[in-house]
């Protein structure tokens, strides 16, 4: 199977694995991450598809868009410990988060790979770059983890600060 193909449809399944997560959740703060993660997973779709298509500069120009998910995943993080929903989480949603970050890892794995492959610059700059995003996303889950854990204990560490002081990462 080509690379592209193989790696648009594991960015349309992580797309209906965190749209599945935000079904499965009532906490609106959880969804609203869900949901945003499966927007990245979409452009990243995106993104592979313009370069499945030979369109390198529409791939190029979707890549030039800052990934979102760490800023709205902040304002998120905030806003539960502001309100005082840091409370425990159920073991189905942490379930989730750890698929999550197993789905993460390996995409961005691949796309580590591929970008070391490659010859083309251009194509390994924007493989590196959805790698990076894919990192980014297991940063953010590794801190979920973290916060459905143990929500007070997570808010009180440095942990909590170094992920809300994260920037241009």
């Amino acid at each position: 199977m080509d690379i592209f193909e193989f790696a648009m449809q594991m960015e349309l399944d992580g797309k209906a694995f965190y749209e599945k997560g935000a079904a499965a959740t009532k906490n609106p703060e959880l969804k609203k991450i869900f949901l945003t993660l499966a927007e990245e997973e979409q452009r990243h779709y995106n993104i592979f598809k313009s370069l499945k298509n030979g369109q390198l500069e529409t791939a190029t120009q979707i890549t030039a868009g800052r990934a979102k998910t760490i800023s709205i995943t902040k304002n998120l993080f905030q806003k539960m410990t502001e309100e005082g929903k840091n409370t425990l989480f159920g073991d189905d949603i942490r379930a989730l988060w750890e698929e999550a970050v197993a789905i993460e890892e390996k995409s961005e794995k691949l796309y580590r790979e591929e970008a070391h492959k490659t010859k083309d610059p251009d194509r390994q700059k924007l493989l590196n770059k959805i790698a990076d995003e894919e990192k980014n996303h297991i940063y953010l889950i590794d801190n979920m983890l973290s916060f459905i854990n143990d929500p007070q204990s997570f808010v009180a560490s440095n942990q909590f600060s170094s992920f809300m002081s994260w920037e241009g990462h």
